[in-house]
Formats: C-alpha cells, sequence, structure tokens
C-alpha cells in the first residue's frame, strides 16, 4: 500500500495530506509576517509570562516561536498529522485537536492569534459567527485577538496561479482559482506518490474573502472592539490582506452551534469547512 492509498484509509482533513509540504512551502512566508504582526500590535500588550493560543497552528512553527518570547502557549488545529509534526519539535507547547467551529480547551487566555489567512475558511456568516464566538469564550476580558484575513480585491489580484512543490519522492500540484461572481476561492490539490506510480490524491481546499465591514460587524456581536486594522504589507497577496486586532470588552454571547465541519472518508464525496475531496479514478 502506497503513501496515498493509506491516507485513503483513515479518517483525515485536507491539511493531514499536505502536512509533508506545509512548511517547505508555505511556511516560512507566513511565519515571517505572523511575528511581524504580533511585535507590532500584540507583544506590547501582553505581560512576560502571558496565556496565548495560537488557533489554526497548523505544524506549530508560530506557537514555537510564541513560547520562545517568554509566553505559556497553546496550540488548537484540527489536522492530526499536522498536530503530530508540531508536538514533535515543540514538545513544551501544549497542541490540542479540535475544529476551530467548537473547540472548548478549560482554561482562558490572555491573547489568541489565528494567522495564515485561516480565518478566510469560514464559507459562511454562520461559519465566521461560530469561530468568533469560540474565540471570545476563550479570552479573559480585555483579551486580545489578532488574526489575518484576504478580501475580494486580494483574491481577484493573487488567486490564479500554479505552482509544484516536490518533496522526495511525492509530487504536489497546486492551481489557485477565483471565482469572483460567487465570491468562492479555490486551491485544487494533486498529490502524485512518483515512486509507486499509484493513482494521485486530488481534492480541492476553498476559502471565501471577508470584508472589514462584516467583520466589525460579527466582532462586535461576538463581544469585541476593533482597536487596529493594518494592510499586510511584503506578503501574498501584496494587496488585500489585512491584520486586525479586537479586544474583548463585553461577555461572551452563547455560543453559536457549529456547522458539521469533520471529514470521514465515505463511498460518497464528503466535505469539510474549506476543502472538498473529488473521487479519483
Amino acid at each position: 500500500m502506497n503513501s496515498n492509498e493509506s491516507w485513503r484509509s483513515e479518517s483525515h482533513t485536507a491539511f493531514d495530506a499536505l502536512a509533508p509540504f506545509y512548511e517547505r512551502h508555505w511556511g516560512e512566508s507566513f511565519f515571517r509576517t505572523s511575528t511581524e504582526l504580533f511585535n507590532a500590535l500584540v507583544a506590547g500588550r501582553l505581560a512576560p509570562g502571558s496565556r496565548v493560543l495560537d488557533l489554526c497552528c497548523g505544524t506549530g512553527g508560530f506557537a514555537g516561536w510564541l513560547h520562545r518570547q517568554g509566553l505559556q502557549v497553546s496550540g488548537v488545529d484540527n489536522s492530526a498529522r499536522m498536530l503530530k509534526r508540531a508536538s514533535v519539535s515543540i514538545p513544551r507547547v501544549a497542541f490540542h485537536r479540535a475544529d476551530m467551529h467548537d473547540f472548548h480547551l478549560e482554561e482562558r487566555f490572555d491573547a489568541v492569534t489565528c494567522m495564515y489567512n485561516s480565518i478566510n475558511q469560514t464559507l459562511t456568516n454562520h461559519s465566521v459567527r461560530s469561530v468568533l464566538g469560540r474565540v471570545r469564550l476563550h479570552l479573559r476580558p480585555g483579551g486580545w485577538f489578532l488574526f489575518d484575513f484576504v478580501c475580494d480585491a486580494g483574491f481577484r489580484a493573487s488567486w490564479d496561479a500554479d505552482e509544484i512543490v516536490r518533496l522526495d519522492d511525492q509530487l504536489c500540484e497546486l492551481r489557485y482559482r477565483y471565482d469572483s461572481a460567487r465570491g468562492m476561492a479555490s486551491c485544487l490539490v494533486s498529490i502524485a506518490d512518483l515512486r509507486s506510480g499509484g493513482p494521485s490524491l486530488d481534492f480541492e481546499i476553498r476559502q471565501r474573502p471577508l470584508e472589514v465591514a462584516e467583520l466589525r460587524a460579527e466582532l462586535s456581536r461576538a463581544g469585541f472592539t476593533v482597536k487596529a486594522i493594518h494592510p499586510v504589507r511584503n506578503s501574498t497577496p501584496e494587496k488585500g490582506r489585512y491584520a486586525v486586532l479586537a479586544k474583548a470588552v463585553a461577555a461572551p454571547p452563547e455560543p453559536v452551534p457549529s456547522p458539521n465541519q469533520r471529514v470521514e472518508r465515505r463511498p460518497r464525496e464528503p466535505e469539510m469547512a474549506g476543502a472538498r475531496f473529488v473521487q479519483v479514478t
């Protein structure tokens, strides 16, 4: 059984398949902008030893950096394979597997971060509302929420490209497309095992653009006030990506029921937040 067939035999998210390629292809650029934004917007507002949650932490590069700044850090992600890599490389950070729509930890934090455009994977208003509500529940009063997002202009400017990433005997092809009429961005992924020559693993990761007015309204509904919105420079996209710093000021609302986002491998095509798997023959 080759690695792709083994992957199909289990229940995994799309990002489990991307875990081996993640740091090599996206890690450096996302890491650099995340540390710059944190230093510029949050670091000076936190005392040494403050508790920080990195939501959608992936393979843990940013969470590890936060830990090295003298902070008490936890990470949440829905990808078991990414968390396994994170736990091995950064054993002193507490990592938890959970969906960003319904995660629950028995602690409150001084700050929550959600970087790498992860919030763009909330494909409906209900979905973004659910995530923001969960974040607010995990923040102490006066706590900080830092995240970044891409708007329609950013997807229009950058989301039309093809990339190839090779890692040992695996080849990952990425095709980025944006349907402006539907307001939906997709990354079509095809992972092939060159050694076995078996069928490729093909799936689609989806994101939707978010706009400042929508996020302001949803943050207010969730018990936040927006303190800063800054364009993110020297990143991809070069225009249309923003960082938001919000402060928890009101009591958290009742949790919004989570949409069903978990992926199970079934004979019929399953769906998850931000990802659609395509049957391959």
